[in-house]
């Protein structure tokens, strides 16, 4: 799989949690990527999370981060 493909599958899948309502609730990183967890907005015991392998998807989720911490300000 090229990296684009690769980059792109983890974008949809970030995308597909946010547009669920999950938010990010936790990164870690760890040798193999960044374990990135999400929680549902109304519902904290439910909780999903992704293996991030590609850099660019790991700027994405970060980006997704600080925007939202940016728009509370």
């Amino acid at each position: 799989m090229s990296t684009y493909q690769e980059f792109m599958d983890e974008k949809l899948k970030i995308d597909a949690f946010i547009n669920d309502g999950y938010t990010i609730h936790l990164i870690k990183g760890t040798l193999e990527g960044d374990i990135v967890e999400f929680t549902k907005t109304d519902d904290i015991a439910d909780k999903q999370s992704i293996l991030l392998k590609d850099a660019n998807s790991r700027k994405y989720v970060t980006t997704i981060l600080i925007k939202k911490q940016l728009q509370k300000n």
